[in-house]
């Protein structure tokens, strides 16, 4: 009877390796075909774990009626073959995956120098993180870290590892992997997600109670208090075991996609069935999580809230307008807006803060600021020479998106933030880079010429500046900025069009979530040389050491009600 999956023409060499009595030519016959064939390498595999479930049941049944072992007939072969042919059986699953890679190695000898040193390749490298937390401070576990042989434990957050081979393993804290080899680990505590890439088959991931053989699928599995084990399969089948006392493999249970059981550590109970659930456990972690860029803790904390700010509000609401706005420097027309109130240290005291607010008709975007400013409205920065430079002598920036498709978060990374982190991007992450519905709004008032100012820069590779567009013409933006009474502090009021913002056919609309986050600069007395800076509406879910204007996912929620 051919056995389910294999090849016709390959089962009787398979059977015969498996039984142990394969001649000479049988053997070089397989080396060739594993060597050569994907789909031979696989099958091969599942055929292997097959049959040892197969002597499993048979050996329970009847201990004494096993097979002798073949008798051995070519002692002088490498040691590796004789052992493995000669056993006759296999006595667990897990040789099937021990045999093949006999095999592979076999197949592909390498011949090291007595003098020459080898350098140890990694098993793994981090892929991802996402609210990593290590029980090892040590152990920082950063994207693209190479990872050895070992235990990795974590107290919080998750962790991706794709070994060398393509096998990916997501680990769930709190929890603790130990990674043995390309197709072994043990997980001594909590969960993790094994996704094995196509064509390939034979990872095992083991547990103090059970062992769990993949032939070639994604499946999870959970190491729970009291030695039991939870066993899942997203795609694929396992074959998963309980062990006795003794640690001796009992009965194995084949698990299919859609299929979930609870393997108790006591002898005598057979595997619970648990209902299938998709979302149980953490299978792929976002494909694009931001990666922090630290300061070296000498500089101290200060250095670090003047670099990223030390932002606490993630959502602004930007109001619908119920009455006409005059652009003239006054809050008169805001006060239905709710926005936002803070300070650039987070005390009231602060001479650093901000009111920020924002509200949109059909044919506008309004942006609304009073600001507590020692030395307000003094910037000398000219948009006819310095542009680029405009948010460095005093100045709101606030980003915006209005691409009602993508929603918030929105994606969209600069050039510099994947330099600085030795990143190539992808295609797809070019792409979202140079989405020209992501637009960068730096407003100031420039002393020398009393004029309010605007400056666009769309995407996030941020190109060619438009530097006050149509300002004072019919659809050019508006803006317009008073002084406080005391000196202390400013307001300033802009509306800007749609078509500025490269969304006038399709612009937000009530019901929206889109994305948004602003920032305040402060400058010396002469508004040359910026002296502080803060951060407000900013996702609380990204690292904050990341720059909001080089990750289009640091910024808030913008809600359009």
């Amino acid at each position: 009877m051919k056995a389910s999956g294999v090849t016709a023409a390959w089962q009787p060499l398979f059977s015969r390796i498996a039984d142990g009595v394969q001649s000479e030519d049988d053997e070089q016959q397989l080396l060739d075909l594993l060597g050569h064939s994907p789909e031979a390498r696989r099958e091969f595999r599942e055929f292997m774990a097959l049959h040892s479930a197969l002597q499993w049941d048979y050996a329970a049944l009847s201990p004494h009626a096993m097979p002798p072992a073949a008798p051995d007939r070519r002692a002088a072969r490498p040691r590796w073959l004789v052992a493995a042919f000669a056993s006759g059986v296999l006595v667990a699953a897990g040789t099937a995956a021990i045999l093949f890679t006999n095999f592979i190695s076999a197949i592909q000898p390498r011949r090291i120098p007595a003098d020459r040193t080898v350098a140890v390749q990694p098993l793994a490298t981090v892929t991802n993180t996402r609210f990593l937390l290590a029980d090892d401070a040590a152990m920082t576990l950063a994207i693209g870290q190479p990872v050895a042989a070992g235990r990795i434990a974590l107290l919080g957050g998750a962790v991706e590892l794709t070994l060398s081979n393509g096998v990916v393993i997501v680990l769930e804290g709190p929890g603790e992997l130990e990674l043995r080899d390309e197709l072994a680990a043990y997980l001594h505590a909590g969960s993790a997600v094994v996704r094995m890439p196509e064509g390939m088959s034979g990872f095992r991931l083991d547990t103090a109670t059970t062992d769990v053989l993949d032939l070639g699928t994604e499946f999870a599995v959970k190491a729970a208090p009291g030695f039991f084990t939870d066993v899942q399969v997203f795609d694929g089948a396992v074959v998963a075991s309980s062990k006795s006392a003794g640690d001796n493999a009992r009965f194995p249970t084949r698990l299919e996609a859609g299929q979930a059981a609870r393997f108790s550590p006591q002898e005598a109970n057979a595997p619970q069935p648990l209902p299938y659930a998709e979302n149980r456990f953490v299978r792929r972690l976002p494909p694009d999580s931001g990666i922090p860029v630290h300061i070296n803790p000498a500089l101290g904390r200060e250095v670090e809230l003047r670099v990223y700010g030390r932002p606490r509000i993630d959502t602004i609401v930007v109001s619908r307008v119920r009455e006409p706005v005059t652009i003239d420097g006054r809050l008169d027309d805001w006060r239905l807006a709710p926005g936002f109130a803070a300070s650039r240290d987070g005390t009231d005291s602060c001479p650093e803060w901000v009111d920020g607010r924002m509200m949109y008709d059909d044919g506008h975007l309004y942006i609304a600021a009073h600001v507590g400013d020692p030395a307000p409205m003094q910037s000398s920065i000219d948009p006819a020479v310095d542009p680029d430079l405009g948010w460095r002598g005093g100045s709101v920036q606030v980003r915006v998106s209005t691409d009602r498709q993508t929603g918030w978060p929105v994606s969209g990374n600069s050039a510099g933030y994947y330099r600085q982190r030795g990143i190539v991007p992808t295609d797809e992450q070019k792409a979202a880079a140079d989405n020209a519905k992501l637009a960068h709004l730096t407003m100031w008032y420039h002393a020398a010429s009393q004029t309010p100012c605007l400056t666009i820069a769309r995407g996030m590779l941020v190109g060619d500046l438009e530097v006050n567009p149509s300002a004072g013409q019919p659809g050019g933006f508006r803006g317009a900025f008073t002084r406080d009474a005391d000196g202390k502090g400013y307001t300033l009021e802009y509306a800007i069009p749609w078509r500025l913002l490269n969304c006038e056919s399709d612009p937000p609309r009530a019901g929206d979530m889109l994305a948004a986050v602003w920032q305040v600069y402060w400058s010396d007395e002469v508004g040359r040389l910026q002296r502080q800076h803060m951060v407000e509406i900013r996702n609380s879910l990204e690292p904050r050491e990341i720059n909001v204007w080089e990750r289009g996912a640091t910024w808030g929620r913008a809600e359009y009600p």
